[in-house]
């Protein structure tokens, strides 16, 4: 059998972002904002480890059976998949709150990857990943409201 040990905490991370999207996200949201953060979330946190595991300016450490090719855990992408869905339902749509509120998720990356540090799983650049998720979220929310503006012009093009 496989030893999981501390690498458990991966999952359990995934599946308390999981659980909160059920919670926090309407049903009749949830498949929309699931398909945004597929792309915005999964695969951008992919692209953002391969590179800076390339750069060694972070390493995942303690793994255990969840370990994709050495170099991150499968519930990793799952995970930030989850953190999107839950940072897209909640984007503000007045600029006033719009740009803090993409500080603080960027201060939460930068928090739940000091959880994780201090489990001995992960290892990072503080500095260079919080400027790293501060581009990740304003990307993610302008491209998230340029593509909900193009989907509302063609729904009334429809109609």
């Amino acid at each position: 059998m496989f030893d999981i040990g501390i690498s458990i905490i991966f999952f359990i991370k995934a599946l308390l972002l999981g659980i909160a999207t059920i919670v926090a996200i309407p049903k009749e949201q949830y498949r929309k904002l699931l398909i945004y953060s597929i792309f915005l979330g999964g695969f951008i946190d992919l692209i953002i480890i391969v590179v800076f595991d390339h750069l060694n300016l972070l390493k995942y450490l303690n793994m255990g059976p969840f370990s994709l090719y050495g170099r991150f855990t499968f519930w990793t992408p799952i995970a930030w998949m989850f953190a999107v869905m839950i940072f897209l339902y909640f984007l503000p749509v007045r600029k006033i709150f719009f740009y803090p509120y993409i500080v603080i998720w960027a201060i939460f990356g930068i928090f739940l990857g000091s959880i994780l540090e201090n489990f001995g799983l992960y290892r990072f650049d503080k500095p260079i990943l919080f400027f790293t998720f501060l581009l990740w979220f304003f990307f993610a929310a302008i491209a998230y409201t340029y593509l909900e503006k193009i989907e509302l012009k063609s729904n009334i093009i429809k109609e």
